[in-house]
């Protein structure tokens, strides 16, 4: 039996239940609700009570919960409107930073790090969100520091600007048919230069329109219309191992290709440990996302090692797999805590033997301008 009493009054919750064996046990539950008057006078109160009361007390209390509602309700939306004028206020803030002011075709002298160089601002504002464009926006122009001669100072190595330079006016010419290159840089470069794209906030806009994650190899050969068993016969990449068995240096590529060996594999010297398969991309910068190893089967249990490294530029990774007669192929296997960097150059290092039918690659690619 369920009691609803008037408003501050103890509710008392009776429920009858059966135990299972045919007998009804009782439970009782007492919510008090703050009263003046004792337990004793509230039931005497329910049990003089009509349903006429109990009704009018639920509709009290349900008018109640609803005006309640209704105020949360009004301060939710309150709230919300507040957090969207903010927003906008924001949101117009930052389109006033970056937007180029009158003369967008304007000429800007620099000097970077002692050497001249001149664009058009439109091209330092090209990327869009970026520091760069919003330091050349217009807006901060009495805020640069300026040499003798009123040029805009900035500190940082020539060349590494240079590069940055070059790529932005290519994107201003740039085509889906022909995508700007990246720059070519220097491996005893590469550190610094990165570390450049990234205080301009570049990144993104250099390295973000990579196209859809896609099978590194074959993407590589849609780009350079080259067999993708055939990429290191063309001088697209480099694979290089540390020792060599197995099939001769000359086929070594076609693991790479779009079915790999059969019955055959890329091997080391067996006995020679530990080993390393190098690939050096000679015509683009890529970033792998995830990876796939197929073993060779009649060599797997003696000569297929079940952990390495598996370097990525400069960052390295250890990587597993429990290779075995059943279960030859990795499967695709994830690569989360290699960083956003495009490099030129991967590797896998092998503690013990290694026999690979097959290697897939699975990410992003790049194309970078040549020497």
């Amino acid at each position: 039996r369920l009691f609803w009493p008037p408003q501050d009054f103890t509710v008392l919750l009776l429920l009858t239940m059966n135990d299972g064996g045919g007998q009804n046990s009782r439970a009782g539950q007492a919510c008090t609700i703050q009263s003046s008057n004792n337990a004793a006078k509230a039931l005497s109160h329910l049990e003089t009570s009509s349903f006429e009361d109990l009704a009018s007390a639920m509709c009290k209390r349900l008018t109640a919960d609803r005006e309640t509602a209704a105020r949360q309700i009004q301060e939710v939306q309150t709230a919300q409107r507040n957090l969207e004028e903010k927003q906008r206020f924001l949101d117009e803030t930052e389109k006033r930073i970056f937007e180029i002011d009158d003369g967008a075709d304007e000429i800007v002298e620099l000097n970077v790090g002692g050497q001249l160089m001149s664009t058009r601002r439109s091209v330092l504002c090209s990327a869009e969100c970026s520091l760069l464009a919003g330091m050349f926006s217009g807006k901060f122009d009495k805020n640069h520091k300026r040499d003798k001669d009123n040029r805009i100072f900035i500190d940082v190595d020539p060349p590494l600007f240079a590069k940055l330079l070059s790529h932005l006016r290519l994107r201003q010419i740039a085509s889906p048919d022909c995508p700007a290159p990246l720059p070519h840089v220097p491996d005893d470069m590469r550190p610094e230069y990165e570390m450049v794209v990234k205080f301009f906030g570049l990144e993104t806009f250099m390295y973000g329109d990579a196209g859809a994650s896609s099978n590194i190899f074959q993407r590589i050969a849609e780009l350079t219309n080259v067999p993708q068993a055939k990429l290191q016969s063309h001088d697209v990449l480099r694979l290089m191992l540390s020792s060599t068995g197995g099939v001769p240096a000359t086929h070594h590529e076609e693991v790479l290709g779009a079915h790999g060996f059969h019955e055959r594999s890329l091997e080391n010297s067996y006995g020679a440990l530990p080993n390393i398969i190098t690939i050096r991309f000679q015509q683009h910068r890529i970033r792998v996302e995830a990876m796939e190893l197929r073993a060779k089967t009649s060599d797997i249990v003696a000569h297929m090692s079940h952990q390495w490294e598996f370097r990525h530029g400069s960052e390295t990774i250890k990587m597993s797999f429990n290779f075995s007669p059943v279960q030859r192929h990795t499967g695709r296997l994830e690569t989360p805590r290699l960083g956003p960097a495009f490099v030129n150059e991967v590797a896998w290092k092998f503690p013990k033997d290694f026999c690979l039918e097959h290697i897939v690659l699975h990410g992003r690619v790049l194309v970078e301008a040549r020497n």
